[in-house]
């Protein structure tokens, strides 16, 4: 018989780590750490480095070498202090009478009109800082870091070679500050878990790919990552929606291109738009809570995972386990129900528990833990739509709403927000997806481009082609599908 408790009980139990004088604290990532993100402030504040992305990467790389930035001054002050750094170390270095001409010219080839760094090698990046000075943005480079970047050989070796055949480059590393050794933090010691290995793995492919076009993989650095760090999230969000109810495929997400006029008609033809993923993204909150209280029940002193982990290990008990397990499960949500006081009138117990008895008719789960999981969680999410934590459950979810808004969306108009890829987007990750071959059959690309999580109507399909046809990348044996090539432009 496996041992299976509800840790209520003690400093690291339920109470003694949720329930203080002012009542129950929702905390995430005492036993899973999901998502990187806060409650306070929204997402939305952020805006600017969800754009740039090179201070949220420039922290991760610092975070792989476990180096960090002295000093804590504003984005501008940082770049004007390491120009003037970097120039003066030069002028030192260099033997020449003609200080305010070499000034001049470093000046105009290494640096922008706003004084920031030219990103002219990789190990330059992590000189790059972030816009917004506020320490809830530093857990994203910290995902990015555990799940995309730890144990990378290749992007140690990536960032290892300083050395350049460039006189002028070598110069300017050469006359880079050094960075201070990190020290060890709280923020440290978490680490995020990886719930899609099914998109790390394909990430894996194309930096492998990325790996033998440096000078390219260097131009699209920050667009690649942002692209993955999207599709993650995107994925995961579905996947949590889905409650470890069945083994999770990539599920492709319509976009079209940002030129295009969307029609009504057409959207409604797309299953999931912007719509579909903004409402998932509303939830993630939820889905942090739900997975780290249901993580306070323990299988042999072990955590049992996250939904699909759950489901399996739920599954492989006996009859009598499953009942405990159950009966641990019923407790915790009593527990919840007796701590958490923040329902604003007329919201109440009762009726979450009618609400989610209608809404389990209409979804019918066929396992019982899905069940079990379901109800945990829709109990936890009423209480934040309809209690005085409604606010802090919205901000969470602008960080994934305001950055996809900023990089992927555009609006439509009356018929709203709507997902897009530019050309410079569509065209980078096209070369990803012919990557090392010459050309792919055009069925093969959009194939590829679902396995990134991505999908077209038809529409937008035949304004690719067009496109492709303009800047020669198609070519044709036929008028037949089948018989049309992308090529590659590497």
């Amino acid at each position: 018989m496996r041992k299976i408790e509800l840790l209520k009980d003690g400093n690291t139990g339920m109470k003694g780590r949720l329930v203080k004088s002012n009542g129950f604290q929702h905390h995430t990532g005492y036993h899973m750490n999901v998502f990187p993100f806060k409650t306070a402030p929204g997402g939305h504040v952020f805006k600017a480095d969800f754009v740039s992305f090179q201070g949220i990467l420039g922290e991760a790389i610092r975070l792989s070498q476990k180096k960090e930035l002295d000093g804590t001054k504003d984005i501008e002050s940082y770049k004007a202090t390491l120009k003037s750094t970097i120039l003066e170390n030069a002028l030192q270095k260099v033997d020449t009478k003609e200080k305010d001409q070499l000034e001049d010219i470093l000046t105009r080839i290494y640096f922008e009109p706003d004084n920031s760094l030219f990103k002219y090698d990789f190990h330059v990046i992590s000189y790059m800082n972030f816009i917004k000075s506020n320490s809830a943005i530093k857990d994203i480079p910290v995902f990015i870091s555990d799940v995309f970047i730890k144990n990378n050989q290749g992007f140690e070796t990536l960032l290892a070679n300083r050395g350049s055949d460039n006189i002028l480059n070598q110069l300017i590393s050469d006359c880079l500050p050094k960075q201070t050794d990190k020290k060890e933090s709280k923020r440290d010691k978490q680490v995020f878990k990886n719930m899609l290995p099914i998109v790390s793995e394909v990430f894996q492919g194309d930096f492998d790919f990325l790996l033998a076009n440096k000078e390219y993989f260097l131009e699209n650095f920050e667009l690649f990552f942002k692209y993955y760090y999207f599709f993650y999230f995107t994925q995961l969000s579905l996947k949590l929606d889905s409650f470890g109810k069945e083994e999770y495929t990539i599920k492709p997400i319509h976009f079209s291109m940002d030129w295009e006029n969307l029609s009504e008609s057409r959207l409604s033809l797309h299953t999931i738009d912007w719509k579909e993923v903004s409402k998932h993204y509303e939830r993630v909150f939820a889905h942090a809570n739900a997975l780290e209280l249901i993580n306070y029940i323990s299988v042999d002193g072990e955590l049992i995972g996250d939904y699909n982990e759950i489901t399996s290990l739920y599954n492989s008990l006996q009859p009598l386990e499953k009942q405990e397990f159950k009966i641990c499960l019923e407790d915790l949500l009593q527990f919840y129900k007796e701590e958490v006081k923040t329902l604003i009138a007329p919201a109440n117990w009762e009726e979450c528990e009618e609400n989610l008895q209608n809404s389990l008719a209409i979804r019918k789960f066929d396992q019982e833990i899905t069940t079990l999981i379901y109800s945990l969680w829709y109990t936890i999410r009423y209480q934040f739509e309809h209690g005085k934590r409604n606010k802090p459950y919205k901000d969470y979810a602008l960080w994934l709403i305001s950055f996809s808004k900023e990089n992927f969306t555009k609006s439509g108009g009356r018929l709203g927000a709507k997902l897009v890829l530019s050309q410079e987007i569509l065209l980078f990750l096209t070369k990803l997806c012919v990557g090392t071959e010459e050309k792919i059959r055009l069925k093969a690309f959009w194939e590829r481009l679902r396995e990134r999580g991505i999908t077209f109507d038809e529409t937008s399909k035949l304004e690719i082609i067009k496109l492709f046809e303009r800047i020669n990348l198609i070519e044709k044996k036929s008028d037949s599908g089948d018989a049309q090539y992308i090529k590659s432009s590497l």
